[in-house]
């Protein structure tokens, strides 16, 4: 065997120290490869999930799998699925060795599972070749959402002049409706966040759209546990936005902080103030520009309050890969899911059902 599978949370927590090492290597490319998201995802998000994480024996790849079984059928997921929006390997290697690497370990261990479904991944090309070379043909995959990000490697002042005029005096406009409503004040935080704070967090969610409607990603149940651990814990690399209209909270945004780039997470606004989102956006964008962050990552979808700001934006893909005969019956129901998710209705059923919340403003 090249790899090396913890089956449990326990030895889970034992790879700590070999995943910090990684990590102080370059080898996590995003949050969602930190070992302290995923953790909490363990524990709060699993459902079912137990750990399957191949780790390979000459020490420079960990491919975090989980397993869960459904409808008798043998599944792998990257940890952190559906709440991860770049689910990826942990690697000091290339992307195309490392896919090979856990491709062939994967070819190894093919009798532990049915199906291999990878959501939410960007590098394509190297899984395709290097499961089809070591999994054999079968496999389908499909563009899953495009992920808009902004350029903030140039001054605040070029990317306003790039937008044009039209743009500059629609973020004038923003900053004018909410002065009227009283004093402005914009603040950041990092974890781990006071009960207090955590509390007005859920009160501006209470007061916003997503939450009458129903998907909010702090209404009860397994995702604000999620969240709630994240904001708690002092190792995450996070900020929190809040912006404050006389003293009273209206709006936050999460934004995930990686090496050079900045992950815009999680936003929310007090419906009555319908401009506070854009505004606080805006604040954000501008300070990223001024602190050296490469880029701002707007995340999945390509909703048009992020094309207002960008035409730039990456492709994550879905993937599935069968090893059996089990396997390949089960991908039919994918193929069959995604045929149905080209309707937005079924999208938003499915999205309250698996209990995800919708992290657009």
């Amino acid at each position: 065997m090249i790899a090396e599978v913890i089956r449990s949370r326990d030895e889970f927590a034992m790879l700590a120290p070999r995943w910090a090492a990684l990590a102080m290597a370059g080898g996590v490319r995003t949050p969602y490869q930190s070992y302290v998201w995923l953790d909490h995802w363990l524990q709060h998000r699993s459902g079912g999930v137990e750990p399957f994480v191949l780790v390979l024996k000459n020490g420079d790849t960990i491919a975090p799998f989980g397993r869960v079984t459904r409808a008798g059928v043998r599944i792998l997921r990257l940890l952190g699925t559906p709440d991860s929006d770049y689910a990826g390997l942990v690697t000091t290697r290339s992307l195309d060795e490392a896919w090979e690497c856990v491709a062939r370990a994967l070819a190894e261990a093919r009798r532990e599972f049915d199906l291999l479904h990878l959501h939410s991944v960007r590098e394509r090309e190297p899984i395709v070749v290097a499961l089809g070379r070591w999994l054999g043909g079968g496999g389908r995959e499909r563009p899953y959402e495009l992920c808009p990000w902004i350029p903030t490697d140039q001054p605040w002042e070029e990317l306003l002049a790039h937008h044009g005029s039209d743009f500059r005096k629609m973020l004038r406009r923003w900053k004018r409706r909410m002065e009227e409503l009283g004093e402005l004040s914009v603040e950041r935080v990092r974890p781990p966040l006071t009960e207090v704070l955590l509390d007005e967090l859920v009160d501006v969610e209470r007061g916003s759209w997503k939450w009458e409607q129903g998907n909010s990603s702090f209404s009860p149940g397994s995702s604000r546990d999620l969240l709630e651990a994240v904001l708690r814990d002092q190792r995450t690399e996070a900020t929190v936005w809040l912006l404050r209209v006389s003293n009273r909270l209206v709006a936050y945004a999460l934004v995930l902080i990686g090496k050079d780039r900045w992950y815009y997470y999680l936003s929310s606004f007090r419906k009555e103030t319908a401009n506070a989102g854009s505004f606080l956006l805006g604040r954000i964008v501008e300070a990223a520009c001024l602190e050296g962050c490469v880029a701002l990552e707007l995340l999945r979808g390509d909703q048009h309050y992020k094309r207002a700001w960008t035409e730039l934006s990456d492709t994550v893909h879905e993937v599935i890969w069968p090893v059996n005969l089990r396997g390949r019956a089960a991908s039919l129901a994918f193929i069959a899911r995604w045929r149905s998710a080209r309707s937005p209705r079924l999208s938003r059923i499915r999205a309250h059902l698996f209990g995800v919340g919708d992290r657009r403003r």
